[in-house]
């Protein structure tokens, strides 16, 4: 099962959405009720006769007719920012491409992928491939036009045409490797799951002057097919335990 976080983090977000579609829809039927009144009645020619003997008639006259029509258009349009808001927290941030989940038929049989899973402390781990051989995910590694390997660290450019330090994406899918890795533990599967952080890109490893690394691998794009296949199955992840973590990875998608 998934940590209560999780499922805490969850349901907040279904109230959130309850809450501004609810909050929309009456902002928007009070603006309908009252655009109604205003011109399918004769309510507001009355209020301003009430007033017509007093001096200040002309500008009271002005100001009610100005308030009637704009509170409606207000009131709507008011409850249609609220109805989009939860529109886009339903949907969630625009989801980026993820390209070895694009090539899901591509890879050898009995893999399942996910786009994106959501671990409790935040973390986004893209492109989750699930098999015989346990758990890998693949972050891709930035432009070679954006991005370079220098030495021991990696920079980034940026509008102004500079190069300043950015994070190695390498030691970044290593964290990321671990945080996954503790995350399965514990949940007590009763049982070890691999996990392989791997960083990809459509350009060959060499146009960043990265190595392989023992704890995260680099591998070409058109190579993941190969490289999954290649992957030794762990002897311990039965069907039925691979069936348990796609259950919690999925879990995790739709957190």
């Amino acid at each position: 099962m998934l940590t209560q976080r999780t499922h805490d983090r969850a349901d907040a977000r279904i109230l959130v959405v309850a809450g501004r579609t609810v909050a929309g829809a009456g902002w928007v039927a009070v603006g309908l009720v009252a655009g109604w009144l205003v011109f399918a009645t004769p309510l507001l020619v009355r209020a301003v006769n009430l007033s017509s003997g007093s001096t200040l008639a002309p500008i009271l006259g002005t100001v009610a007719w100005v308030a009637a029509v704009t509170a409606p258009t207000c009131f709507i349009l008011l409850g249609t920012i609220r109805l989009a808001s939860a529109a886009t927290n339903l949907r969630g941030r625009s989801r980026p491409f993820r390209p070895v989940h694009a090539m899901a038929r591509r890879l050898p049989a009995g893999m399942f992928t996910l786009p994106t899973v959501h671990l409790p402390d935040g973390r986004a781990i893209p492109d989750v491939v699930l098999g015989p051989h346990g758990v890998a995910f693949f972050e891709v590694l930035p432009a070679p036009a954006s991005s370079r390997h220098v030495g021991s660290h990696w920079e980034a450019r940026f509008v102004d045409g500079g190069w300043r330090p950015a994070e190695n994406p390498l030691e970044r899918a290593a964290r990321d490797g671990d945080a996954l890795r503790r995350f399965l533990e514990s949940v007590d599967c009763g049982f070890v799951v691999r996990v392989y952080p791997v960083v990809t890109s459509s350009a060959r490893p060499g146009a960043f002057g990265a190595e392989l690394t023992g704890a995260c691998s680099v591998v070409p794009l058109a190579d993941v097919p190969g490289w999954l296949a290649s992957l030794r199955a762990q002897r311990s992840l039965s069907a039925t335990r691979i069936e348990h973590i796609r259950e919690i990875l999925e879990s995790l998608a739709r957190a």
